[in-house]
């Protein structure tokens, strides 16, 4: 068990810096208001609430959550400031909604794997 968690570590380590670096890469105005826009951050905070929880760098599920929305969020306070990206607030809902279903996903894995 300690391998697999280790190994989600190592993704999520990985993942971060990869998803930071996108998201304040320059992108198309147009383009960031879009629905793909908003499924982009929907997949990408519940790929990151399955990570976060899976690698059980944290004790508690809330504390996942927060910080991930908390990511979520900072990123774009940021992105508030850089000439070519805005702030959005169906960015954050977005990546609320990708986190509550993270959240659902982890809830029917525990059933199927209380151990885990």
């Amino acid at each position: 068990m300690r391998a697999v968690q280790f190994s989600f570590k190592i993704i999520l380590v990985i993942s971060v810096p990869i998803i930071t670096i996108l998201s304040l890469h320059e992108v198309n105005i147009e383009s960031s208001r879009n629905f793909l826009d908003k499924a982009l951050h929907f997949l990408c905070f519940t790929y990151l609430t399955l990570i976060s929880w899976f690698s059980r760098i944290l004790s508690k599920d809330l504390h996942v959550y927060v910080i991930v929305l908390a990511y979520g969020i900072l990123i774009e306070i940021v992105q508030r400031f850089i000439p070519y990206r805005s702030f959005e607030y169906l960015d954050i809902f977005a990546d609320s909604v990708g986190i509550i279903a993270g959240l659902m996903i982890i809830k029917v894995f525990k059933n199927l794997y209380p151990k885990y």
